[in-house]
C-alpha cells in the first residue's frame, strides 16, 4: 500500500517536474526573442519563470530525497560498521522528517496568511496562496519520504535505506528500486550478448 502510494507520488513528481522545466525553458527562450528581436520584453515572463523555478526546486527536494541524490555529508557514517551506520541513518531520517514536517507546517501557515490578506502577484495577479501551497506540499512530501525511509530502516534488517526508494547493502552499491527492472534487463542483455559471442 505504502509502496503503491509512493510510486503514484513519483509519477506525479516526474510529470510535474519535467513539464514545468520544459515550460520554463520555452518561456525564457520566447522572452529572449521578444526582448532581443522585437525590443519588447514580456511583462509576466520573469514572474512566471520565478514561480516555475520555485515549483521545480521545492518538488525536486522530494525526488532528491527519494533517490538519495541530494548533497549529504556522510563520510564518517560511511566508514562505520553496518549496525552503527543503520542506527545513525534511522535516527537521522526520523529527526529530519520531524524538522521537514515542521517547516511544511510553517509554509502552510504562511499560505493561509496570504489567503487571509488576499495577496496576489504583481504581473499576473495570481493569488499567492497557490504558490505558497505548492511550496508547502513539496515540503510535506519530502517529510513523507524521510518517514518512509525511517519505517523501511526499522522494518528491513539486512539493508540500509538511504532514500525511500534507494538502499545500500555494503556502503558502495546503491540500488534504485524504481530503475531495478531496467537494470535487470540491461544485465540480461549483456549476458545474452556474451553467450552469443561464445
Amino acid at each position: 500500500m505504502i509502496d503503491k502510494l509512493n510510486t503514484i507520488l513519483l509519477r506525479i513528481e516526474d510529470f510535474l517536474l519535467s513539464y514545468v522545466t520544459v515550460a520554463m525553458a520555452i518561456l525564457l527562450i520566447v522572452n529572449v526573442f521578444f526582448r532581443s528581436v522585437l525590443n519588447n520584453s514580456l511583462s509576466f515572463a520573469e514572474e512566471l519563470g520565478g514561480f516555475f523555478l520555485v515549483t521545480v526546486t521545492f518538488w525536486g527536494i522530494s525526488t532528491a530525497t527519494r533517490f538519495n541524490n541530494h548533497i549529504n555529508m556522510n563520510a564518517i557514517i560511511d566508514n562505520m560498521p553496518f549496525k552503527i551506520r543503520k542506527t545513525m541513518t534511522t535516527i537521522i531520517s526520523f529527526f529530519t522528517c520531524i524538522i521537514t514536517a515542521y517547516l511544511g507546517y510553517l509554509f502552510l501557515l504562511y499560505a493561509l496568511d496570504s489567503l487571509k490578506v488576499s495577496r496576489i502577484s504583481t504581473a499576473l495577479e495570481i493569488p499567492m496562496v497557490i504558490i505558497n501551497m505548492i511550496l508547502a506540499i513539496g515540503i510535506f512530501i519530502t517529510a513523507l519520504q524521510y518517514l518512509l525511509m525511517f519505517v523501511k530502516n526499522i522494518t528491513v534488517k539486512d539493508v540500509i535505506y538511504v532514500g525511500s526508494q534507494s538502499k545500500t547493502e555494503n556502503g558502495v552499491d546503491i540500488i534504485f528500486e524504481a530503475d531495478l527492472k531496467e537494470y535487470k534487463s540491461e544485465e540480461m542483455e549483456k549476458t545474452t550478448e556474451r553467450s552469443s559471442d561464445v
